[in-house]
């Protein structure tokens, strides 16, 4: 059975893990068992954390999308052009970690692609987890895909999907993955229900 996430108007993420239930990896390697149905916060407010405790109503959570900045930028090279969307960016660092001579996160004009094989660009942005960075090669423009359903809890951070999940997002940013994408559980992102590093840009403690 597909696992399906139902947004709740201005609310928790409902997952519906159906029969087999699903493992929800936590950083500290402390796993949990979903199964069932489950609420998991996304106002950043609830003391339950990952689980909803009705705290979004009285802090006020609002899941309106405000994002502005929903555009790919592209950065060219001999081989393979390589996209980046800031809006769906999780602010992970898989890339700037795996492979410094091509992503420079210290510049505006960051990504420099023809600084490396074209083949370790290409498995550098696989590992993004936010399915940000996506690259053409040969005019095919590749969308990372995922088989196999997970969540990951990322500390101080947001819920990192993977796989052929259900959801209902109201809108779904250029270029990016329906099997490979981030949820804000902060309730700080102006791209909601998507992450877009505003716990990072703000500093936002997993505090329970």
């Amino acid at each position: 059975m597909t696992i399906k996430f139902n947004l709740l108007p201005n609310g928790p993420i409902l997952v519906n893990t159906g029969g087999e239930g699903i493992s929800i990896g936590r950083s500290d390697g402390e796993d949990l068992k979903a199964e069932g149905q489950v609420a998991l916060c996304r106002c950043g407010e609830s003391r339950n954390k990952p689980f909803c405790d009705g705290a979004h109503a009285a802090a006020g959570y609002s899941d309106e999308n405000k994002c502005q900045n929903d555009q790919v930028q592209d950065f060219a090279a001999p081989g393979i052009t390589v996209h980046f969307n800031r809006s769906i960016c999780s602010g992970a660092a898989a890339c700037v970690h795996s492979l410094p001579a091509v992503f420079k996160s210290d510049t505006a004009d960051w990504i420099h692609p023809a600084e490396a094989p074209v083949d370790e660009v290409i498995a550098t942005v696989r590992k993004c987890p936010s399915g940000a960075l996506t690259y053409t090669v040969d005019g095919r423009t590749e969308i990372k895909k995922v088989d196999e359903a997970s969540i990951r809890i990322v500390k101080n951070g947001p819920y990192e999907i993977k796989g052929p999940v259900e959801i209902e997002a109201p809108r779904w940013s250029k270029n990016a993955s329906k099997t490979n994408f981030a949820l804000c559980r902060c309730g700080k992102s102006g791209n909601i229900p998507f992450c877009d590093y505003s716990h990072g840009e703000q500093g936002w403690i997993d505090s329970e």
